[in-house]
Parts: structure tokens; C-alpha cells; sequence
């Protein structure tokens, strides 16, 4: 008899503790774990006039290829770069200052925010967004001079 008791006991104090569901009546407000920022700019052809003002996109994937996306000022822009073609020195700039902004980006990123918005898709491609000035206008120079300093760019 005292397993029956010791079962109902376990029983009501498993349903006590459970989580309260509200019926659904709760918005949700701001970003939190449950909603999070997000960029329709990623993984799209050009994220340049899907992202916000002042936003700096990068995304690097299997392919190789990195892409560097802002909508800073009033001259938004893409440029993309497939690394195993561009030179030793312009590799190493633009994957210097992709580890620096996905370093920032780490730095910034609060889930009750949209300073910083990933992206991550299927194929391993991952995709950062973020606001902040600094990182974003240095990423964006180094994007700019690697892309000058393609033998394929024209100089016009």
C-alpha cells in the first residue's frame, strides 16, 4: 500500500512542477532565445538592398567563396571573392578582417538585441550581420582594397 501512496505523491508533485502552459496568450516581445533576430539578407543574391542602414553583412561557406555585403552611407555594395583564386596578400587581408568582425560580432552579440543576427545554412554556409561601425567599415575597407587590387577589377 505504501508504493500506491508513494506513486500518487510522485504523480502530484511531477504535475505541480511542470511547466504552466498559458494558452498561447503571451507575446512575446523584444528578442530572446525564443525569438531571435533575424536577416532576410543572408544567403540571398544581393544582400546589399535587403539589409538595414548601417547594417554589414559576411558570409563564408564550403564553396570558397566569401561575400561581404554593407548598406553603409549612401554606396551599399556587394563584393565577393573566391578565396583559393585571389593572391596570398589579398587572402590574407580580407580573412584578416573576416576574423576580426566575426570576433566583434561574438563580442556584440546579446540574444535580446539585433546588433548581431547569424545565420547558419544546411550546407555549412554561415552568414553575420551586425550594426557596429567600427567592425563593419573595417571590414568593408578590406573588402574594397582586395577588390581594387584584383588583377580582373578595371580601374575605371
Amino acid at each position: 500500500m505504501k508504493t500506491v501512496y508513494c506513486l500518487a505523491f510522485a504523480l502530484v508533485i511531477a504535475a505541480c512542477s511542470a511547466p504552466q502552459e498559458d494558452g498561447g496568450t503571451a507575446a512575446t516581445s523584444g528578442y530572446d532565445a525564443d525569438n531571435l533576430a533575424t536577416s532576410q539578407a543572408c544567403f540571398s543574391e544581393t544582400p546589399s538592398v535587403l539589409l538595414e542602414p548601417g547594417q554589414t553583412l559576411i558570409e563564408r561557406g564550403p564553396s570558397g567563396v566569401v561575400l561581404v555585403s554593407h548598406a553603409r552611407g549612401g554606396a551599399p555594395a556587394d563584393y565577393a571573392f573566391n578565396i583559393a583564386t585571389l593572391p596570398e596578400a589579398q587572402r590574407q587581408q580580407i580573412d584578416a578582417a573576416a576574423a576580426d568582425f566575426f570576433r566583434t560580432a561574438g563580442e556584440l552579440y546579446d540574444v535580446t538585441t539585433d546588433a548581431v543576427i547569424y545565420h547558419r545554412a544546411r550546407d555549412g554556409a554561415f552568414c553575420a550581420v551586425i550594426r557596429d561601425d567600427a567592425a563593419g567599415q573595417a571590414l568593408v575597407d578590406a573588402a574594397e582594397a582586395v577588390d581594387a587590387a584584383r588583377p580582373d577589377t578595371p580601374d575605371e
